[in-house]
């Protein structure tokens, strides 16, 4: 029996015996994980692009980091989607913005993912940013930005699954991208 607990190891599944009739063999797969942490964990192995998610509010920049941005939701229109926590204190005040600032993050990028990141202080304390004229906040040096309007957002679990809609886009193809991988930011291609 697998511990489905903080304590979790990852374990790989296991094959049965191979069935006598030659067909495909079946497999015994172990339960999920129930504790946050060690689900979190198993999620991190899966490699993601880094977003940061900014609109000017309330007279300010506002910010925050998503690792599970994911581009071509939709083709047409053109639609990406993330999901914010539901506890966030930074999604209220994003998503009554205007206009959003998606910034898929570069590796010139790596130092301020944690400041985006933070829950304390100045989030763009040292950041290079630019708005555009309807209040979406870009990151400098973002290898894409992408400016979107909020086209839905539907709670799910612990979590507020969102959409947007890509209005404008701009694209640094050069920049090497930033990807999160096991709990950490890795550029992508280096190891």
């Amino acid at each position: 029996m697998i511990e489905r607990a903080t304590g979790w190891t990852h374990p790989w599944s296991e094959f049965e015996l191979e069935p006598d009739d030659g067909s495909v063999p079946f497999v015994s797969v172990p339960p999920a994980p129930l504790d946050p942490a060690a689900l979190r964990g198993m999620f991190a192995q899966h490699p993601t692009g880094i977003a940061a998610i900014c609109a000017e509010a309330e007279g300010s920049p506002h910010g925050m980091v998503a690792t599970s941005f994911s581009v071509g939701a939709s083709f047409d229109p053109p639609l990406v989607l993330f999901s914010a926590h539901a506890g966030s204190r930074t999604w209220p005040r994003l998503a009554a913005a205007r206009r959003l600032g998606v910034s898929v993050l570069a590796e010139t990028n790596a130092a301020a993912v944690r400041r985006l990141a933070s829950r304390r202080g100045d989030r763009f304390e040292g950041v290079g940013i630019t708005r555009s004229r309807d209040g979406a906040v870009f990151v400098a040096g973002a290898r894409l930005w992408l400016e979107c309007r909020l086209v839905s957002q539907q709670p799910l679990g612990d979590h507020t699954l969102v959409v947007l809609e890509v209005l404008g886009a701009s694209s640094l193809e050069d920049a090497v991208p930033l990807v999160y991988h096991d709990g950490q930011v890795v550029i992508a291609g280096s190891q």
